[in-house]
């Protein structure tokens, strides 16, 4: 395993010291993208995507011209209205874009949901870590399901593509959540497995030139071992019949937010269920973490 990319903020200068490496470039406007690509241009480093973080709704963004191809990930806290979201949809359809939105806010299902139906690719992920367990299989459903023509919304599509009843499935990487795949900096140049470790502080280098072979540290064979521990421990979730394809994610907090099992459970179903249907006709394809 090489390098993994780096989540990098919008820094000219750290991007310097990461010449060579491939970057996902943070930056936390939309005006920012022409701005960011010239910048890792001129560092040397390879471009893997451009994340761009706001924090307003998709509906409420100042949408500008964006060189074509350009693979991106939008994350917002929300859709919007949809009447103010529509007079973007030719444009964003047209970009190598998927929009990321906290499955944790009720609003935001539907909103997944009418985005995907018209056409723009999407993805839900765990804020929080609070979840309606019913609301999202109902929403899992609909992305694996629905016979009318949407895009994909993640981490459903990944999942259904990728389940393996013979193996374990790590599906955190459309989240940039997989220290196989993503390492995440911060201003300074330190080094944290995770977004969300990066948000606590939790570090594992003060730069990658520290990190000689990332797959020989420590923290990262750890990482990846982790799920045997549920075992050493005769955790519940060992014995959860989505194991498989959950492996414990949403273990720390099983007691106040149960329902992941019957959610796991359902998910496999879905999937045999999705691959058992005549292959639907698909959506233009776009780039996936």
């Amino acid at each position: 395993m090489e390098f993994p990319v780096i989540v990098s903020p919008d820094n000219e200068d750290l991007l310097e010291k990461l010449t060579g490496r491939r970057v996902a470039l943070r930056v936390g406007r939309w005006d920012r993208i022409a701005a960011g690509l010239e910048m890792v241009r001129k560092s040397g480093c390879s471009l893997f995507c451009i994340i761009v973080e706001s924090d307003r709704p998709v509906a409420d963004i100042d949408f500008g011209d964006c060189p074509a191809g350009v693979p991106l990930a939008l994350m917002a806290p929300s859709t919007g209205r949809f009447r103010s979201l529509a007079r973007h949809l030719d444009m964003l359809r047209t970009l190598n874009l998927r929009v990321y939105l906290p499955w944790d806010s009720a609003e935001n299902l539907p909103g997944l949901r009418i985005l995907s139906s018209v056409g723009i690719n999407c993805c839900a992920y765990s804020e929080t870590g609070l979840t309606d367990w019913e609301a999202l299989a109902d929403l899992a459903t609909y992305a694996l399901l629905e016979r009318a023509p949407h895009a994909a919304i993640e981490p459903f599509a990944y999942i259904a593509s990728n389940y393996n009843p013979s193996e374990y499935l790590h599906w955190g990487r459309v989240m940039f959540d997989d220290p196989t795949c993503f390492a995440h900096s911060d201003e300074a140049g330190r080094v944290a497995l995770s977004r969300s470790e990066l948000a606590r502080g939790c570090f594992v280098a003060r730069s990658p030139r520290e990190i000689s072979a990332w797959p020989e540290l420590p923290e990262v064979r750890d990482r990846k071992l982790s799920w045997k521990r549920f075992f050493a421990e005769n955790h519940p979730c060992a014995s959860c019949p989505g194991w498989k394809i959950c492996l414990g994610k949403f273990s720390a907090g099983l007691a106040q937010n149960g329902g992941c099992a019957t959610f796991f459970e359902e998910m496999i179903d879905l999937v045999h269920r999705y691959r058992a249907m005549p292959a639907p006709r698909r959506e233009v394809e776009i780039w996936r973490p």
